[in-house]
């Protein structure tokens, strides 16, 4: 958990962005890594299954809050530098196939391919959909300046 406790709860607060929400995936990951820690192999493999079971929980939470009706809670602003929060805010607007292949390449410094494998999708749309969410998010940030 302190290893990989950091990127677990980021994953969770940049799928559902709202802490309370992230918070409980975490929980919910950790608990499904006790529960399942035989199946672990090895160092590689525990890091693919806790991304992997925290982009599920985001995509099942997600999933309840719309369904239910619930709106996405405001990014919490404790950040003061304001190019953050804005690029927060921008990245939060993004809809939800965009924001995990960004976060996964950008952020977590993956590959297409290994992002790939971890949302279950195949190289090519993930590159495409990391090309479209960049110029999304460009035309974004060109705007507001």
């Amino acid at each position: 958990m302190e290893k990989y406790g950091d990127m677990v709860y980021r994953i969770a607060l940049t799928h559902t962005l709202d802490k309370s929400e992230a918070e409980d995936i975490f929980q919910e990951v950790f608990l499904s890594l006790v529960t399942n820690y035989k199946t672990i192999e090895n160092e590689e493999h525990l890091k693919y299954r806790l991304i992997r079971t925290a982009v599920n929980r985001c995509i099942s939470c997600n999933r309840r809050l719309k369904f239910y009706g619930k709106a996405a809670a405001e990014i919490s602003e404790d950040n003061d530098d304001t190019a953050a929060v804005e690029l927060k805010i921008m990245l939060s607007e993004l809809p939800e196939k965009y924001r995990s292949v960004i976060y996964l390449c950008c952020f977590e410094k993956y590959t297409a391919r290994e992002a790939a494998e971890i949302l279950g999708k195949r190289e090519s749309t993930v590159k495409s959909l990391l090309s479209r969410g960049r110029k999304r998010l460009k035309k974004d940030l060109e705007e507001n300046l």
